[in-house]
C-alpha cells in the first residue's frame, strides 16, 4: 500500500511563529532565530514520523513525502525521519509536486496544514500573506489544504488524513462531509497563539488518527471540484492584480480580484501557481 504525503509547517505540534517555520529566512542568521527553527523542524519531523508509525501498524508499506513548506521545500530532518519515507524536497515544491503524482498512490496524508487565509487560526494564509487575501474555487473560500487535496483528486488519491490545529481540520471535515480522518495537535487563540498538547499526546493522536485513515481508505471518495474550474484570486494591492491580469485568459475586476475559468483543475491550480509566482516576485514593490 502507497501512501504520499504533502508535508506543510504551521500545523505543526507546538508551532505558533513564524520563526519557528523559518520566516522569514533572512532571519536565520540570528542565532535565536535559528534554533527556534531547527526546533520547529524536529516537531515536525515527529509529527511525519507518527503518522507513518500509524500507517505502517494499518498496513502501508510505502511512503513519498513531498516537503512543501517555504522557499526552498527542505524542512523535514532526513537523519531523524522514519527510513521507510522517501523525500522530494528542493525548490520549486508548492503543496503536491504534481508532475510526481500518479495513479500507483492508494491515499494522500496532509501533514502540519495550516487554515485558510483570514481565519482566527495559527499563521493561517493561502501561499502569501497578505499578498494573496482570499481564494476561490466555484465561489469556495479555499486554502492550501483544499487545494492538496484537489491536486491528488485529479489523479483519482483520496486524501485521507489531515494534521494540524482544530481551524484547519475542520475545514477539511467540511469540504469532505466529515469522510477525512483528523488529528488535531492544537487549538488555535489567535493567528499567532494556540493551546498546545503535549507532544506526546499529540503525535498518539495523530499515529491513531492515520491508523484509522489506512483502514478506511475504501469508504473515502478523491476530493473533487466539478468543472467548469471558477478560479478567483484576491490579492492586497490593485498593482499586483494588474500584473497578473497580463496572463492569458485571465481577467480583472479593475480593482485587486482577478478570475481564471477552465474545464480541468490542474490547469487552474498551474494559473495559481504562475500568479503567486508574479505576485512574489521583483514586479511586486
Amino acid at each position: 500500500m502507497r501512501i504520499i504525503i504533502s508535508v506543510d509547517m504551521e500545523g505543526a505540534s507546538g508551532i505558533v511563529t513564524g520563526s519557528e517555520t523559518g520566516y522569514p529566512r533572512r532571519r536565520l542568521d540570528n542565532p535565536e532565530a535559528a534554533l527556534d527553527y531547527l526546533t520547529g523542524r524536529k516537531w515536525l519531523t515527529g509529527d511525519v514520523n507518527a503518522a507513518v508509525e500509524g500507517a505502517i501498524e494499518a498496513g502501508a508499506t510505502s511512503f513519498v513525502l513531498h516537503d512543501s513548506h517555504g522557499d526552498d521545500y527542505r524542512n523535514v530532518i532526513l537523519d531523524d525521519l522514519n527510513p521507510a519515507v522517501e523525500v522530494v524536497r528542493g525548490a520549486p515544491i508548492t503543496l503536491f509536486e504534481y508532475e510526481d503524482l500518479d495513479r500507483t498512490y492508494d491515499a494522500a496524508f496532509l501533514i502540519a496544514m495550516h487554515a485558510r487565509a483570514g481565519q482566527p487560526a495559527i499563521l493561517s494564509h493561502v501561499f502569501s500573506w497578505p499578498l494573496m487575501r482570499e481564494v476561490r474555487i466555484n465561489g469556495l473560500p479555499v486554502g492550501e489544504s483544499q487545494l492538496s487535496a484537489a491536486l491528488a483528486g485529479c489523479f483519482g488519491i483520496p486524501t485521507v488524513l489531515i494534521t494540524g490545529d482544530d481551524v484547519a481540520c475542520e475545514e477539511m471535515k467540511a469540504c469532505t462531509n466529515g469522510q477525512i480522518e483528523t488529528a488535531v495537535v492544537k487549538h488555535s487563540l489567535s493567528r499567532y497563539a494556540a493551546h498546545c498538547l503535549p507532544l506526546a499526546t499529540a503525535r498518539d493522536r495523530i499515529r491513531q488518527a492515520a491508523h484509522r485513515a489506512i483502514e478506511r481508505i475504501g469508504e473515502i471518495a478523491p476530493y473533487r471540484f466539478e468543472p467548469p474550474i471558477a478560479l478567483e484570486v484576491d490579492f492586497n494591492d490593485r498593482q499586483i492584480a494588474w500584473y497578473v491580469s497580463w496572463m492569458p485568459e485571465v481577467v480583472s475586476n479593475g480593482d485587486c480580484t482577478v478570475s481564471f475559468t477552465s474545464d480541468d483543475f490542474l490547469s487552474a491550480f498551474k494559473a495559481l501557481l504562475a500568479m503567486f509566482w508574479i505576485a512574489t516576485s521583483r514586479l511586486s514593490p
